[in-house]
């Protein structure tokens, strides 16, 4: 027996003897597990050491000791219940050995009862239990002879693990059970989308990226032209901007200039940029102004979605950029994306005349098609189902929300077709999405540009037309003041703190039931893609990506239109998994096509 912190386990080195501690486990019910692998990938490396740890197991089995290693002995775990901390790691391993156990993740168990986030195991430990983990062998060799050190070290994974397990258990009740329960089934989906990824076309990527750099040279010129080095240093410094601009214009314009939170500089975001450009129509000034709008957008796009993405493709085996996807990064449990973020590829734009799609470099290899469904104004649409608002669910399903705004900020009806028009809703949405998630007159003034009392008419047409929806953040500041907590749709909770939120209230709920009906979709979708595999139907589709609020798979060109039909389905059932009875009719947009940004 070796011991780690005081600790025993037992060193299983036979096939025999794993068989056996396997089956007590699984009669025990529930056992954590940790795996120790030579690499972070089943394509280059092996399992060395799994630990597991329950009420009666205390184990570290060593599969080089083992004839046929981890591959032999995977399936020996399907019908058991194993925790782990980070279940698409253990799960990417079992799914390369042709094995397909149950997981359980102590991490989503946390964020069902408090809400999402990012951590480690070691934060885990040291935040709930008061133990600090120690890193010391963490980046050791695993593939050769191991020491005592690391030995103890793998076993301590699985003892924290289950410690974990057992205190957050206890804690949950049967909404929390429920939010649980969402997050670990989408991880066998999310596997798929990861190790898939999306095809990408560097060299049609490379021409928009010359294009880009071309503009920025450009906007760099005339930067400079009219505001030399010595002025301000760095042309990408926001705080030497806010300090220049500070020091020459005048109270009647920085007394309305929206400021950071932070630091309290005037905030130098583009649209920001644009509309203050605006006042100072037909002079050098407005030139100026958007000319620094223009480089910003540029360098962020040649920063997020330039080279990068091209090195990115160019380094994968298969040409394909492969993201990861966060299941719960957020506080809401909403998705983020790393690696890199493709959550944040915008939609087509204009970009200076010139029309430019960043999506249409993702693409389908030969004889296949790219199959993407969005949900509708999916946040809007929830909103108006959590407060009951029958006004509002009525203009998100048969009408225009964002063009009532409009044209009440207008004054007169506007016509969508044009680009005028779209404009202008592009705009309202800003305006209604800030009223929703809290915003009083004064950001709001600040945001738009605008006067108190014009912005407060706004929030008052906001209030009139949709009481139910408006009144919903103040419901829950109300249930966050006795609990400090708010009770998600699906059963799953958010701790708020001791001080309510106003924005964050109104928002939260909003976007933890955009979260749940996307996850009740992806759950769907990855069953009934499995199950047209096993049917040798849609053999070749797979499940590429979810990005914010829709699914992307990949498809034979002669099973597209089936597979989006199922996708459709899929994710109408997802929707009313969480709202039952409630309306579909426009709730999903989308289509297939050679790439992501040509669907139809």
């Amino acid at each position: 027996m070796a011991k780690s912190n005081n600790l025993k386990y037992e060193l299983v080195s036979t096939f025999r003897r794993l068989h056996a501690v396997v089956n007590r486990c699984k009669k025990l019910g529930e056992t954590a597990l940790d795996f120790e692998t030579t690499s972070l990938s089943p394509a280059s490396g092996r399992v060395r050491l799994v630990s597991l740890r329950n009420t009666k197991t205390r184990v570290l089995v060593d599969f080089d000791r083992i004839k046929g290693g981890f591959g032999k002995c995977a399936r020996l775990f399907e019908g058991g219940t194993w925790i782990v901390f980070y279940s698409g790691f253990e799960g990417r391993w079992f799914r390369a050995a042709g094995a397909d156990p149950m997981l359980y993740d102590v991490g989503f168990l946390r964020r069902a009862i408090l809400g999402g986030g990012r951590f480690s195991l070691a934060n885990m430990a040291l935040w709930d239990l008061n133990i600090e983990m120690s890193k010391d062998e963490q980046a050791s060799d695993w593939g050769s002879r191991l020491t005592r050190s690391q030995l103890d070290y793998a076993y301590f994974d699985a003892y924290v693990t289950w410690r974990l397990w057992r205190g957050w258990a206890k804690q949950a009740d049967e909404g929390h059970w429920s939010a649980f329960h969402m997050l670990n089934d989408m991880v066998p989906a999310v596997i798929e989308m990861e190790d898939a990824g999306m095809l990408f076309d560097s060299e049609q990527h490379a021409k928009l990226v010359k294009d880009w750099y071309k503009i920025h040279r450009q906007k760099t010129k005339l930067i400079r032209g009219l505001v030399p080095t010595g002025e301000v240093a760095n042309i990408n410094s926001d705080s030497q901007w806010s300090d220049y601009f500070a020091a020459r214009l005048p109270d009647t314009i920085l007394s309305g200039w929206p400021r950071t939170e932070k630091t309290g500089q005037l905030s130098m975001k583009v649209e920001t940029l644009r509309r203050l450009g605006a006042h100072f129509h037909g002079t050098p000034m407005q030139t100026f102004m958007d000319g620094l709008a223009d480089y910003k957008k540029v360098s962020k796009y040649l920063s997020s979605f330039g080279e990068s993405l091209i090195t990115s493709a160019n380094l994968a085996h298969d040409g394909r950029i492969h993201a990861r996807y966060n299941i719960g990064a957020a506080k809401t449990l909403r998705f983020s994306s790393s690696g890199p973020n493709v959550q944040q590829t915008p939609r087509d734009f204009d970009l200076l005349g010139k029309f430019t799609s960043i999506r249409k470099s993702f693409v389908a290899p030969r004889g296949m098609r790219l199959v993407s469904l969005d949900y509708s104004g999916i946040e809007l649409r929830v909103l108006a189902l959590l407060s009951g608002d029958e006004q509002l669910l009525d203009d998100v399903v048969n009408g225009d929300v964002h063009a009532e705004v409009a044209a009440v900020v207008a004054g007169a009806p506007i016509d969508r077709t044009t680009r005028a028009g779209k404009a202008a809703r592009q705009s309202a949405k800003g305006i209604s999405f800030g009223i929703i998630y809290g915003s009083g007159a004064m950001g709001l003034a600040a945001t738009m540009r605008t006067s108190v009392d014009r912005a407060q008419g706004y929030i008052d047409f906001w209030q009139d037309r949709y009481p139910d929806a408006f009144r919903l953040r103040y419901d829950m500041m109300d249930e966050v003041s006795r609990t400090r907590r708010i009770r998600m749709v699906e059963g799953g909770t958010v701790y708020m703190g001791k001080k309510p939120d106003l924005p964050k209230c109104a928002n939260y709920p909003v976007q933890r039931a955009a979260l749940s009906v996307m996850a009740m979709a992806i759950k769907r979708h990855k069953n009934s893609l499995d199950d047209c595999r096993w049917a040798e139907k849609q053999k070749r589709s797979r499940m590429l990506a979810t990005i914010h609020d829709a699914l992307i798979d990949e498809a034979a060109t002669r099973d597209a239109k089936l597979l989006l039909k199922i996708m459709e389905r899929d994710m109408i059932a997802g929707y009313l998994d969480i709202f039952p009875g409630a309306p579909t009719e426009r709730l999903v947009e989308g289509g297939t096509g050679p790439s992501w940004g040509e669907l139809n």
